[in-house]
């Protein structure tokens, strides 16, 4: 264990102390009519709220919120900006996830698919950008267009591409697409982060949204991340931009779609044993407007 790691579960220690109010979430029992007080309901409006929004609305400068593991995902997003959801080096905003899903996924509407051949099917979304599609709760292989090159020919049953703003799908069972139970990523980032300081956010994972699982960007400082997991989103799993500075102690990021741990502009992003996979050679993608100056690659721990 790094002296970083225990220099951050010390930290951790310290600020447990220190008086901050504590908003309750929990996705099946609570309701975003309570006061987010305490864990479970009481009498009136004491009791969990129900959304992760709600909580925010709720939240103030150096606040803890403290999401249920009730098992069922939060389909929801979470975006914290400027002092109001900031803290100091010992009284951190705190994000205490207790090994709870934050997802992006959303179950594609009925009649999406269209035939654009005997097995090759096609679907427009809304909106644009990265791309993840799933059938049955399981991610399906995707195939990248290289060199502008059209991947419909080539397209191997059971995979998808995306080009010219549509997904495509070569069908690899007896049953129709439009049959079977497919979801994607509709919702843009799980976790966004812009201009704030000294935040914490703790064991949870986020999975399966369109670009990114946590962005931080426009002058983020102080940003901890303490066994968190990001996997299966569509364009990154963990994004440091904005001259942002992040920390990440233990966790997973892996099986995102083009990067892993993404540094843009002048930023930085320091992993202390995580888990974080080799991204794998791809052609040139867009950077959404942004320079890319260089990108972790990395396997800190088997």
């Amino acid at each position: 264990m790094s002296a970083r790691y225990l220099f951050l579960m010390g930290f951790l220690v310290v600020t447990s102390s220190v008086t901050a109010s504590e908003i309750y979430v929990n996705n099946v029992v609570g309701r975003d009519s309570d006061d987010g007080v305490t864990p479970t309901g009481r009498e009136g409006n004491a009791g969990p709220v129900q959304s992760l929004k709600r909580a925010l609305q709720l939240a103030r400068f150096g606040d803890i919120i403290i999401l249920a593991n009730t098992g069922t995902p939060y389909y929801d997003s979470i975006s914290l900006t400027g002092s109001r959801n900031s803290g100091t080096a010992y009284t951190p905003f705190m994000i205490q996830g207790n090994g709870s899903t934050i997802s992006g996924l959303r179950r594609l509407p009925p009649g999406s698919w269209r035939r654009e051949s005997r097995s090759l099917w096609k679907v427009t979304l809304t909106r644009k950008g990265f791309y993840r599609l799933l059938r049955d709760g399981k991610p399906l292989p995707e195939s990248i267009p290289q060199s502008g090159l059209d991947p419909r020919p080539q397209l191997q049953p059971g995979h998808w591409a995306a080009w010219q703003g549509s997904v495509y799908f070569r069908q690899d069972r007896p049953e129709l697409p439009e049959d079977e139970l497919f979801t994607y990523a509709a919702d843009q980032t799980g976790i966004s982060l812009h201009q704030v300081s000294n935040v914490v956010i703790s064991d949870v994972k986020i999975e399966h949204f369109r670009f990114d699982g946590i962005h931080a960007q426009g002058l983020c400082d102080g940003i901890k991340l303490d066994n968190v997991v990001a996997v299966e989103n569509g364009r990154a799993g963990v994004v440091s931009s904005g001259a942002s500075r992040i920390e990440i102690f233990g966790g997973q990021i892996r099986r995102n779609g083009r990067h892993q741990l993404l540094i843009l502009d002048r930023s930085k992003a320091t992993p202390y044993e995580s888990d974080i996979e080799e991204s794998v050679p791809m052609a040139p993608q867009p950077a959404v407007g942004r320079r890319i100056n260089g990108e972790v690659k990395m396997t800190l721990r088997p």
